[in-house]
C-alpha cells in the first residue's frame, strides 16, 4: 500500500512540474512578444524623432514652432523607456521569487 502511495505521490509531483514548466514557457512567450512589440514602438518613435530633427535642419522656421513638441516627445520617449525597463525588472524579480517558492516545497519532499 505504501508503495502505491509513493508512486501516486511521485506521479503527482511529475504532473505538477510538467504543468509549471508549461505555464512558465507560456509566460516567457508572452513576455517576449510584449518586449518585441515595445521594441517596435520605440523604433518608430526614434524614427519619428529623427525625421523631425531632419525637418528642423532643413527649415529653421519650424524650429520655433516645434521646439516644445520635440522636447515633449523626447521626454515621453525617455519616460516610456524608463517605464518599460522597470516593468522588465519587476518581471525578473517576480520570476526569481517564483523560482525560490517553487524550490521550497520540492525540498520538503
Amino acid at each position: 500500500m505504501e508503495e502505491e502511495e509513493k508512486q501516486a505521490s511521485q506521479a503527482w509531483m511529475e504532473w505538477l512540474m510538467k504543468k509549471r514548466k508549461a505555464f512558465d514557457q507560456r509566460g516567457d512567450m508572452a513576455v517576449a512578444a510584449w518586449a518585441e512589440q515595445q521594441q517596435r514602438e520605440m523604433s518608430l518613435r526614434a524614427r519619428r524623432l529623427a525625421l523631425l530633427w531632419m525637418e528642423l535642419q532643413i527649415d529653421p522656421k519650424k524650429k520655433e514652432d516645434s521646439g516644445k513638441r520635440k522636447e515633449a516627445s523626447l521626454e515621453n520617449f525617455s519616460n516610456t523607456l524608463r517605464r518599460h525597463t522597470l516593468v522588465l525588472k519587476k518581471r525578473d524579480i517576480m520570476r526569481r521569487k517564483a523560482e525560490e517558492e517553487r524550490k521550497k516545497p520540492l525540498a520538503s519532499f
